[in-house]
This record gives C-alpha cells, structure tokens and sequence, in this order.
C-alpha cells in the first residue's frame, strides 16, 4: 500500500487551507482503497480542536520522502502554492522575522533571502511547494490539486532557476482557473482546469451533519435567525480606514432588507487578520449584529451554508456559498476574482469595489437558487472527474 503524503498550509488557521486535507481524504475514501496517508507543514501543529488535521513538519515530510522501505505519493493540496517562497513562510512562522519585512526590497539587493530563509528552515527543495520525484528517492508521483496562481509574479521565473522544468515534470497538474492556466501556458507548463476541492464540502458535510459540530452559540443564532442574516468577512488590508463606510453598506441592508449582520473571520493567518478588521467595523453595527470570533472551521461552514447571503473577500468563504448553493457578493481580490470569472453564475461573475457592496447584495439576492444549484452541480462534476484521474496514479497495484 502506497502511503499518501499531503502538505500544505495547515499548521495556521486560515479556512481554506485547513479544508482542503479534510476535503482531499473524504474524497479519496470514496474509492475503496485503504488509506495511508501523512498530512504535512512547515511546523508540527495541532490545529484538530479547530477542526483541522495534525500535521508534521517539514522534516519528517523529507523522511517520508526518503524512507528506504516504504513509497510515497504526494499531493501537493491546493493554494497559491506555486509562489510560495521559503522567505514568506518564514514571515508567516516567525514573528521577530516579520518585523523586518518592511526593509525586504531593500535587503534583496545585498542576499537572496529566498536561499538564506530556506537555510534557516532547512528546506531541500529550491521552493517549499514546487519539486517532483527526481528530487526524492522514494516518491512515485508528486500531484498537484487545484492550484491557484492567477498572482504568479513574473520575477519568480527568473529568479529561481530551473521554476519552469519543474513544473512541467509534476505528474498531475490542475489548476482551479482560466487566469493561472493561461499565466503557467505563457511559460510552456501545460495544466488541467477543475474547480478548487473544497467545493465538494457540502456533498461529505450536509447542513445536518454540521448541526452536531458546531458551537452551541452559533447553533442557537442561526435556528433564531431562520436564514435572514447576511455573513460578512474582510481581511485587516482591504478594511483599512473604510470601517466606517463598509459598516454604513451593511447598515443599508439591514434597514432596507430586515436582513441582520453576521461578522466572522475566516482567516486569522499572517496577512489576513480578519479578527481585526471585523473588531473595528461592529461597533457601527445597527440591528441585531453578531460578531462570532472564536469559531471553528465547522462553524464559518454553517453559517454560511445557512446564510441568505455570503459577502466578504475570502475565495473559500465564496466556495463555501457556492458549495451550499449560497448568493455570494466577493470583494475586491484578484484571486478571487479569477475563480468567479471561471466558475461563477451569470450577473456574479466578478468581485466589486467596496462601495458597489449594497447593489451587487441585491444582484445576488435576485439570482435563482436553480441557477446556483445548477453551478454547484457543475463544479462537483468537474472535480470529481480530476480526482479520479489522481486515482489513477495513487491506487496503481
């Protein structure tokens, strides 16, 4: 039996990263195949009471890889894992690193602080996610499921050297939208398009089965609210000195609508820190506004599964809506934007300004709940066609 090996994101608690394990095993389970499979970071972390997986480190992820007795396959899970250099994860894990980032154009002049960061980790490969068998002795296939790159800098290209030969030779490549497989065409790296894993959430989590998961306070809220309240996220960047315009857009549609305001971060990682944002923004809050902080991964699934409506920025709080057939308002993101324009229902195919807020809200309201049914059909069609052709290569006899 093959061992799987999984890596990833998972060792902070950013939503979409921590689904995508959880997704990719219940996932694999469908084919019948025992399964051995190790989930892997840059850290040991134990993120379960969140309802993420254990994972550990990046060194017993190149033990595994190496391991004399025993092959592996690795899928590298999802994200915007091809731009991840060693230097940004050092940012992510080390807080006194993170200071000097400021200074981080200046200092590249002098060091490579892609090589002096993946010293520091004791990485093996020239970026943390992006390598394939020839660099492992005991490794099969390496995998890559659904990738976004629609931000992909160009300068990577020519900065790390051989970036392209190595994605061209990954055994399986999809990638989740129109914009990255063009960016990675552009470079000769021929990919397949499917729609990101986590959409298959709602197919392995039906509402009922997350009624037994979550908190028992936001149980009681959505049972209260019976389906009228909007979910409304923002990262700390794209919120900055705007708390009070975006809290008069969600204002407009409690007073015009009767709808209430949820508040609840998805993403608490470095370079997200919804938390903060949401904390400046629910004082100005009329109505009945709650502001749910501590959740886990099950509770910012339920409520927006139960919403009338998902707005926010995060591309996994969008999937989410998408996965249980939600109305969805995204923000201004790139990445976002790219997976709405690929696999978004007509009139919701693009994220907007801050201040179009309230219309594209009412757009979305207006979309029929078939058309989204039908979208989510779709996307579930779609990925499970790419899992099986991973199946292919993991469960060889």
């Amino acid at each position: 039996m093959n061992k799987i090996l999984i890596i990833g994101a998972f060792d902070r608690f950013n939503y979409g990263d921590l689904l995508f394990p959880i997704i990719i095993e219940q996932q694999l389970k469908t084919y019948g195949h025992p399964l051995d499979i190790g989930y892997f970071g840059m850290i040991e972390s134990d993120l379960s009471d969140l309802g993420g997986k254990p994972t550990q480190d990046i060194q017993a992820f190149y033990r595994a890889c190496n391991a004399n007795n025993e092959r592996a396959n690795i899928i590298v899970a999802g994200g915007e894992a091809i731009a991840v250099t060693w230097n940004s994860l050092l940012v992510a894990l080390n807080e006194r690193y993170r200071l000097i980032r400021r200074y981080q154009h200046h200092l590249e002049k002098f060091i490579d602080l892609n090589k002096w960061a993946k010293r520091k980790l004791k990485g093996q490969t020239v970026l943390p996610f992006v390598f394939n068998k020839t660099d492992f002795k005991s490794v099969d296939h390496v995998l890559f499921n659904s990738l976004g790159g629609s931000e992909i800098p160009e300068q990577i290209f020519t900065k790390i050297e051989g970036l392209q030969q190595k994605l061209k030779n990954v055994d399986y490549f999809s990638v989740r939208d129109t914009i990255t497989r063009k960016n990675l065409k552009n470079k000769g790296v021929e990919t397949k398009l499917y729609p990101d894993s986590a959409i298959l959430m709602s197919k392995f989590y039906a509402i009922e089965h997350l009624d037994e998961l979550v908190n028992i306070d936001v149980r009681h809220f959505v049972a209260l609210k019976k389906g009228k309240y909007v979910f409304f996220q923002i990262n700390r960047n794209h919120a900055k000195q705007k708390e009070e315009k975006i809290a008069a857009l969600l204002n407009a549609i409690h007073h015009e609508t009767g709808a209430d305001i949820c508040l609840c971060p998805i993403g608490k990682a470095s370079n997200h820190n919804d938390d903060e944002a949401l904390q400046l923004i629910f004082p100005h809050l009329d109505g009945d506004a709650q502001f749910f902080n501590d959740v886990t991964i099950w509770d910012i699934m339920y409520l927006i599964a139960n919403a009338q409506c998902y707005i926010g920025t995060s591309l996994h709080g969008a999937i989410t809506a998408m996965s249980y057939a939600v109305p969805y308002v995204g923000i201004n993101v790139k990445k976002l934007n790219s997976y709405l324009g690929t696999w978004g229902v007509e009139n919701l195919q693009n994220v907007v300004a801050i201040e179009s807020l309230y219309d594209q809200y009412l757009k979305a309201i207006k979309v029929p709940k078939q058309d989204l049914i039908e979208s989510k059909n779709k996307q579930f069609a779609a990925i499970e066609e790419s899992f099986n052709l991973m199946a292919t290569l993991l469960f060889r006899s």
